[in-house]
């Protein structure tokens, strides 16, 4: 054997000493591969698969070099899923933001209404299960992925969803239910007002009504509110019988957070009698078809029939009694010259002078007229099949005269001052 066969000699035998020594050193063979994990989880993920794996050590983790290699994806999964077997692995310092998981959206203008008194809806779409699956994904981050949209809208009360194009709309009513009580001859049907707002101490005694214009506030009479503690007093909303608990979508009681009564108010002849409620929370406007906003007025009403609704009085003094069905009333918006006229010729006398911007005028029907009790309650009409707050019972002379109307808050005057209210 000449030395060049002897050095080829040497070398493989070195070479063979050295497999040897990696293969019984002190690492551990190679395991052999378990069985594939889907993305659910089921009975036969146990033990016996974090111990066939090993222990993870900081270099079997994957670094943001290599976070495309899929042996490396597959230690992670295998580690979060078996986590309480395997030492957490924290993701490095530098590691790449994960983004968040945008899904699919629905419209936005939906809510819940009786069955068949969607107008004009549009269409859902598909339903990918976005929002509603629980999403069974492991990243690489370490990091859970967020969902960008809201679950979709579930009604309760026997309601169904009613999507339409735009925005929401205020100013909507829709027709009762399945299972309401039929309404009496002068009483409102249930959830006819969606707007109507109760004020009630929080012995539960009622002391006015008001409107919801946003979902955080309502808009009332200030005569009502303007001395009164807020830890005294609430508002209730979707109310119809206030003798009743077992209406089919019941009420909400809210408390308020502050009271805005507007600076020019003159509780001695109720001028500028405007005040803003702000709630302590903001209330649903899609859950219930009992609670929605009344649209603030963009024009005049004059010469149109409107109605109002609470539950005050049935008689002016002492022979009325104050109501437990919310009851309505359909009264005549006049011009204010013909109004002054009329309230000139009772007890207030020839000198009286009714101030255009404090007040509105409506009614004079015999028998036709908001009473006490009712003050801040929304004088309302419609255009469009969309209603507006006109005007808030703020006085009058007895109730329901022939030939005397009663007298409202105008709220359109104030419409700069509540906007700028609704900011606060």
């Amino acid at each position: 054997m000449n030395a060049l066969q002897t050095l080829s000699l040497l070398l493989h035998l070195l070479a063979a000493a050295s497999v040897r020594c990696w293969s019984f050193g002190a690492l551990s063979p190679v395991p052999t591969p378990g069985p594939s994990i889907g993305p659910r989880l089921g009975p036969s993920i146990g033990p016996s698969l974090g111990s066939s794996l090993g222990p993870l050590s900081e270099d079997a983790a994957p670094q943001p070099s290599d976070a495309g290699n899929p042996d490396n994806h597959t230690l992670l999964i295998r580690q979060l899923i078996v986590g309480t077997l395997l030492p957490p692995q924290v993701p490095p310092a530098n590691w790449p933001p994960v983004p968040a998981i945008v899904t699919p959206g629905t419209p936005t203008n939906c809510r819940c209404v009786p069955a068949g008194s969607c107008p004009n809806p549009v269409p859902l779409p598909p339903n990918d299960g976005s929002g509603q699956i629980d999403i069974r994904i492991v990243n690489s981050g370490g990091v859970p992925p967020v969902a960008t949209t809201a679950a979709p809208l579930s009604c309760n009360f026997g309601l169904v969803v009613c999507c339409q194009a735009g925005n929401y709309q205020c100013g909507l009513r829709f027709p009762p239910p399945a299972g309401s009580a039929l309404a009496s001859p002068g009483q409102a049907s249930f959830g006819a007002y969606p707007w109507q707002v109760a004020l009630l101490t929080t012995s539960e005694v009622y002391l006015g009504g008001g409107a919801l214009i946003t979902a955080q506030h309502v808009v009332t009479a200030a005569h009502k509110v303007y001395n009164l503690a807020l830890s005294t007093f609430k508002v209730r909303l979707g109310e119809w019988d206030a003798a009743s608990i077992t209406e089919p979508i019941p009420a909400q009681d809210v408390f308020i957070s502050n009271v805005y009564v507007n600076p020019a108010f003159n509780p001695n002849n109720l001028q500028n009698n405007v005040a803003i409620l702000k709630l302590a929370t903001p209330v649903s406007l899609t859950s219930r078809s009992t609670i929605g906003t009344i649209c603030l007025p963009t024009t005049s009403f004059v010469g149109q029939r409107c109605f109002v609704a609470g539950w005050g009085k049935n008689d002016f003094g002492a022979t009325g009694a104050y109501q437990a069905i919310m009851r309505q009333v359909d009264v005549p918006l006049i011009p204010n010259a013909n109004c002054q006229t009329a309230l000139q010729s009772t007890r207030l006398g020839p000198s009286f002078v009714l101030n255009p911007t404090s007040f509105i005028c409506a009614g004079g029907e015999a028998g036709k007229d908001a009473c006490t009790g009712d003050g801040g309650s929304p004088l309302v009409c419609t255009s469009n099949g969309v209603w507006f707050v006109v005007g808030l019972v703020a006085w009058g002379i007895g109730c329901g005269q022939a030939n005397v109307p009663g007298v409202y808050v105008n709220v359109g005057t104030y419409l700069p001052w509540i906007q700028t209210t609704l900011t606060l």
